[in-house]
């Protein structure tokens, strides 16, 4: 399983969701989760130098976005997998080449592809992208 011995970072806003996110990571074999539920939380854990293998992100947590934190886990070279409820992201996010996106609702096969397709692809650089690419908003 892609999940064998990692240390998984989570970021939902939805209670169940990241216990069910959990459950999925302990099931194929984690070594640790640890779930976090707004943006302030995770930049927190993230700058903490805390270690993580993959990250699993809400892209909208609590209307705040989560590509600030991303950028900064990509910089350590971290993989990473979105999660979203918005369809018009489905096919990627601005500003993250390569980065699986899994649309709301998931299950566990959708997260198991997403994170294999994180971890067969270099963690690149951020990409250089104009600040209302990546605020979240959606116009």
């Amino acid at each position: 399983m892609e999940l064998t011995g990692k240390r998984l970072l989570v970021l939902d806003d939805e209670f169940l969701i990241g216990l069910e996110l959990e459950r999925i990571a302990e099931e194929c074999g984690a070594k640790s989760v640890h779930v976090v539920s707004t943006v302030a939380e995770l930049l927190f854990w993230v700058q903490s130098g805390q270690p993580c293998d993959i990250a699993i992100l809400e892209v909208q947590a609590r209307g705040a976005s989560s590509f600030e934190a991303a950028m900064l886990l990509q910089r350590q070279g971290t993989p990473i997998v979105f999660a979203t409820a918005y369809d018009q992201q489905r096919s990627g996010i601005t500003g993250f080449a390569n980065v699986p996106v899994v649309l709301k609702p998931y299950g566990k096969t959708q997260i198991l592809q997403a994170v294999a397709a994180a971890f067969s692809k270099p963690s690149p650089m951020p990409q250089e992208t104009n600040e209302d690419d990546i605020s979240g908003k959606f116009v």
